[in-house]
């Protein structure tokens, strides 16, 4: 059950997030504010006191003196990263006599700290009645959130808690090369490294067998191997690998190539998106669905090997095992050093 301590607590935590980054960011006297970070503080806000704030700036282009009004209610904020008594002179003097008439509760809010005091004698604060209790700060706002209903502080919970993590984003400061902490290559899966093979190990192996393999033809299909599974995501190249190893008994028809019976493959394997790790493996062309051979039987996989022709496939499996070789290591890693 969710309690009035423990929403009020999350609240306060995920702002003092974000004013502990905005803090940072002035340091550096970065006080530029981006959109999002300025109707963030209108939904909290709004929220909290109630309020019906619009953003100025979105009516007209850096509105001067106000970014936040409520026309209805006369209220109006500037939001700021800019704790400075200047910020706030600076504020007052733009703001100009619609906006005076329109407003009568003028509040700087700043993303952030605010100072320890402020003194502000004579004009422009005089003319606006304002005091130093007029700069706020998000301690400002959950102060005046304590008294909300359970109903309320529940939406205002739900709403800082899920837009904490983009404010805090917009909120980053880049390092000397213009690159963000939370950046998309963050998020993108790295390509992969193959290690090619001349085959020249499995070629001595099977000559020591008594099997001779044709060396040109074997190192010509690793490298195909490898250009295919290089192109697909890890976990892609993990269910082929699976695949090779959980293949059938009985070889797919005509063609010799491995199979895998479909109704089989969906009862051991768990994993999210079967279907779509099938598509990529079948537009990487190691993969195709073939109809049953015989009335009865399933549908199954015919799992495709660079130079099935001359039986690469059975090669390559029968190497691994007498090598006791992984299959992880060239099928996942793309690592065909001991091939």
């Amino acid at each position: 059950m969710l309690t009035r301590g423990h929403l009020i607590g999350q609240i306060v935590d995920d702002l003092a997030g974000i004013a502990a980054q905005a803090k940072q960011r002035a340091r550096l006297h970065l006080f530029d504010i981006h959109t999002h970070v300025e109707d963030f503080a209108k939904e909290v806000l709004n929220r909290a006191l109630g309020l019906g704030l619009s953003n100025l700036n979105a009516e007209h282009s850096n509105n001067p003196g106000l970014d936040l009004g409520d026309a209805t209610r006369g209220w109006a904020f500037q939001v700021t990263a800019d704790k400075s008594g200047a910020k706030v002179k600076e504020t007052l003097e733009k703001i100009d006599a619609d906006q005076r008439a329109k407003y009568l509760n003028i509040r700087v809010l700043v993303i952030g700290e605010k100072q320890g005091s402020y003194t502000f004698n004579g004009e422009p604060y005089a003319s606006f009645g304002f005091t130093p209790d007029m700069v706020w700060d998000f301690n400002d706002i959950c102060g005046r959130m304590m008294s909300l209903s359970i109903d309320k502080l529940v939406d205002l919970q739900s709403y800082v808690s899920r837009e904490t993590r983009r404010v805090r984003i917009e909120l980053e400061i880049p390092d000397e090369e213009g690159r963000f902490p939370t950046s998309i290559d963050n998020l993108i899966e790295a390509l992969p490294r193959p290690q090619l093979s001349n085959a020249a190990k499995m070629e001595a192996h099977f000559d020591a067998k008594g099997t001779p393999i044709d060396r040109a033809e074997a190192e010509k299909a690793i490298a195909e191997l490898s250009r295919r599974l290089s192109a697909l995501p890890r976990l892609t190249r993990e269910v082929f690998k699976f695949l090779v190893e959980r293949r059938d008994e009985r070889s797919a028809g005509f063609d010799d190539n491995f199979r895998v019976s479909d109704p089989k493959l969906r009862r051991i394997y768990h994993g999210e998106d079967l279907d779509g790790d099938l598509s990529l493996l079948s537009e990487a062309n190691l993969l195709s669905i073939s109809e049953p051979d015989n009335h009865g039987e399933a549908y199954y996989w015919r799992i495709h090997f660079p130079g099935a022709g001359y039986s690469f496939h059975h090669t390559f499996v029968e190497y691994a095992q007498d090598l006791k070789i992984d299959l992880r290591k060239p099928l996942v890693t793309l690592d065909f050093s001991n091939f």
